[in-house]
């Protein structure tokens, strides 16, 4: 069994390379979609919902507000998505796709899932859910580790 020094040494290898290999597969995006990083990652976040109000994307994007108004007036300029005065709150702005933003998140979409897919396809069929499961697990415990690190912020 490899010692703990050493599995530490693993991880912290592995998800820096992991991270450069997600970040060169996003770029993959970038180009067949021709928009910016920052645009791409404001998109993916409208897979799973259709409406954000801006300060929601600054935090869900960790960026500041005026770095989410950038993005959003670049998109905006190009019909992706559209702003307007929230009517809960007149001091907050809502984003939502238009009907061109709304087709290209469901291409987007689509594309990110048969790619996803291809990739999954190079693993052994026994080994593809239990590196899904690893990758939740990661997933879950970097959130806790979040959590824990803002708590000390505080």
């Amino acid at each position: 069994m490899p010692s703990k020094a050493k599995m530490k040494t693993r991880m912290a290898e592995s998800i820096f390379t992991l991270r450069q290999k997600c970040i060169a597969k996003d770029m993959y995006f970038v180009h067949n979609f021709c928009i910016s990083l920052a645009e791409y990652n404001c998109l993916v976040l409208f897979f799973t919902q259709e409406n954000y109000g801006v300060k929601d994307l600054a935090a869900a994007l960790d960026i500041t507000p005026g770095g989410v108004t950038r993005i959003i007036t670049s998109l905006e300029k190009r019909g992706i998505i559209k702003r307007r005065i929230s009517p809960e709150d007149r001091r907050n702005i809502d984003v939502s796709l238009t009907a061109k933003g709304k087709r290209m998140v469901i291409e987007l979409r689509n594309a990110s899932m048969e790619l996803h897919g291809k990739i999954l396809n190079q693993i052994e069929p026994e080994l593809q859910e239990p590196v899904v499961d690893a990758l939740e697990h990661l997933i879950d415990a970097i959130d806790f580790w979040i959590e824990e690190h803002q708590e000390t912020k505080k």
